[in-house]
């Protein structure tokens, strides 16, 4: 059916109206450029939205004390979250790659002349691992020794660090808070925003918990985190943390258990209802495309009547002349749908080169789904004009003026 012959009669006439035929592609290589940058332009802002919801952390689970039922919902020093319950929960490691606890207190330190607040959180060893919300942007983090040595060390924040110490150049840099001297090991930040729902302000510096232990009755916690192996056993990984902190502490006693699961679900959800409509708006275009092949096809038909006409008084078969529509129609489409997949992944790319920093997302699957999309729209529209074309009468075709 599809011969050199037909191919050339095909890119013959193609030559002869090239103004036609690039008004005609138009339409397919804005559809199908069009649906592969709006899932680039989902995916991305899928990617970002997610990295915002990791600052909280997508896979945490983390508990608080809230009281202890008596006559009324009073805090009870036994039953805080303690140094045990960490240890128990990071022994479930069916559920957890690992738990750690957070301390918090809060001191005075003097930056510029004022005296500021200061929010000095107690953490072990583990909590940039298990909390992600932690970059070290110079010097080191605390270790297992820190933590058994009771080591006077602060980890401090980089908006406090370059208001204490911007024109400090000694090696040894100190904080005075809570009536200790504190040596300066580390500098840090949050890499990604935490929606409000983080605990490190502007003024923070971390400290080992076992050095903030020093302030409390006893080796209380006030938050402990547990990071889940997945996003899948999250609800198991709830009902876990609420039933060992339920065992090893009094009846009555509130602590409560949260996770990003709702959060998550529902930008996972919006996300993908947002990619398709604009997919399938995107999919309107490539279907203008399809009507702009089948009217160039039918004017085609006929201008070309007597052609067809000859064609089938020298032996010329039906199917032939459909053949020879039908492949004009997907040349159209596989040109027009080729560069619109070029235009489509060359954009992304091209951003990428003169945007640093910006994660895009392009999926090869996108433009595999386009391109056969367009092709199949071209084909399905070039079948009306074709049908036509192969049911003209011969002899009415060749008197055909």
């Amino acid at each position: 059916m599809f011969n050199p012959e037909v191919f050339g009669m095909a890119m013959d006439r193609f030559r002869k109206n090239p103004v036609q035929t690039s008004l005609t592609l138009a339409g397919l290589v804005v559809g199908t450029a069009s649906i592969i940058l709006v899932v680039t332009l989902g995916l991305t802002g899928r990617g970002y939205v997610m990295r915002q919801i990791e600052g909280v952390g997508s896979h945490l689970v983390w508990a608080n004390y809230r009281g202890t039922a008596t006559s009324g919902v009073s805090r009870i020093t036994d039953d805080y979250i303690n140094e045990g319950d960490v240890r128990a929960i990071d022994a479930r490691r069916e559920f957890f790659s690992g738990a750690t606890g957070l301390l918090a207190l809060h001191g005075n330190v003097t930056v510029q002349s004022q005296v500021k607040t200061l929010t000095v959180l107690g953490v072990m060893e583990n909590y940039g691992e298990v909390r992600k919300n932690l970059r070290i942007l110079r010097g080191r983090f605390f270790d297992a020794d820190d933590l058994q040595d009771r080591a006077r060390v602060c980890v401090v924040n980089r908006d406090l660090y370059n208001q204490l110490f911007a024109n400090d150049d000694s090696p040894e840099k100190t904080i005075r808070t809570l009536d200790t001297t504190f040596q300066v090991v580390g500098e840090f930040e949050e890499p990604v925003d935490t929606l409000g729902r983080g605990e490190v302000v502007p003024e923070t510096i971390l400290i080992p918990i076992t050095v903030a232990w020093y302030f409390t009755p006893t080796h209380q916690v006030k938050t402990v985190f547990a990071e889940a192996l997945d996003f899948s056993v999250l609800p198991a990984a709830v009902a876990a943390v609420e039933e060992i902190l339920k065992e090893r502490h009094r009846s009555g006693s509130f602590y409560e258990v949260e996770s990003m699961t709702s959060v998550v679900r529902m930008a996972q959800l919006i996300s993908t209802g947002l990619i398709i409509v604009f997919i399938l708006a995107a999919a309107v275009s490539v279907v203008v495309g399809g009507v702009g092949i089948m009217n160039i096809l039918l004017a085609s038909v006929e201008q070309r009547t007597r052609e067809i006409g000859v064609r089938m008084s020298v032996g010329a078969r039906r199917r032939d002349i459909l053949a020879q529509f039908l492949f004009e129609a997907l040349s159209l489409g596989v040109a027009g749908a080729a560069l619109g997949v070029a235009i489509g992944m060359g954009l992304p790319f091209l951003t990428q080169l003169f945007v640093r920093g910006l994660d895009v997302r392009v999926s090869p699957w996108s433009a595999v789904v386009a391109f056969l999309f367009s092709c199949a729209v071209a084909v399905i529209f070039g079948a009306v004009p074709a049908y036509r074309a192969s049911s003209l009468n011969p002899s009415e075709a060749l008197h055909h003026e």
